[in-house]
């Protein structure tokens, strides 16, 4: 393996020095990940490798003894993991009805997960309060964002914003998605606004680690 720096001398310069000196601790270049997998057949732990794939596979890489993470490194923000745009409207009057595509990743241990939704409530009536959530799929909600009508108006979808941060302490994979419900009123319904020009989303980022690599 990478075996850190050494100071060479008017020696004989071994096969051993090559590879554990230069070799196994250069970035390397490769067309897509599967040329560096094909050529790197027994990666070691600390290797940087760049894909130069122009697609979303284009960057650095560094194995961490077990598998190729994309990034310049474990203290680095990793970026955007997940993207659900809402297009359409959806109405609501229990916690049923979801609001946009779920979104499906693996999260990794000790990193910081934000995730930040926007969109537009409307109300069909001024005693109803709208709800957005981010659940698990399963409809067990992580944190609830709760409006009620500005102005006692039902005319106009009034836009709204929040984050949520998640810190998992194993990895897995996991479903995250939207979900619109009426917490208060019973006399109308609720309506998560959406059209081609007033998009709400929700995005999910790594934006860094939060304790040592597991």
């Amino acid at each position: 393996m990478g075996s850190g720096f050494k100071q060479f001398t008017a020696s004989v310069l071994t096969a051993s020095d090559v590879n554990n000196y230069l070799m196994e601790q250069t970035v390397m270049s490769f067309v897509s990940d599967g040329a560096r997998d094909a050529a790197v057949t027994a990666p070691e732990d600390g290797m940087v490798a760049y894909i130069r794939s122009n697609d979303a596979n284009e960057g650095l890489y560094t194995y961490n003894g077990t598998n190729w993470r994309k990034g310049p490194g474990w203290n680095a923000p990793w970026g955007v993991v997940g993207r659900a745009l809402i297009t359409s409207s959806t109405s609501a009057t229990t916690a049923t009805t979801v609001v946009g595509s779920t979104i499906s990743y693996t999260h990794v241990a000790n990193r910081v997960y934000k995730y930040s939704v926007t969109g537009h409530a409307f109300w069909g009536s001024v005693n109803d309060g709208f709800r957005c959530s981010i659940t698990n799929g399963s409809g067990t909600a992580y944190i609830h964002h709760d409006q009620l009508p500005l102005g006692n108006s039902t005319t106009y979808g009034n836009g709204f914003s929040f984050n949520w941060y998640e810190l998992p302490t194993s990895t897995a994979s996991v479903t995250r998605e939207l979900r619109v419900s009426r917490f208060y009123g019973t006399s109308s319904t609720v309506q998560f606004f959406a059209d081609s020009t007033r998009i709400g989303s929700l995005i999910i980022e790594d934006i860094g680690a939060a304790g040592a690599p597991v």
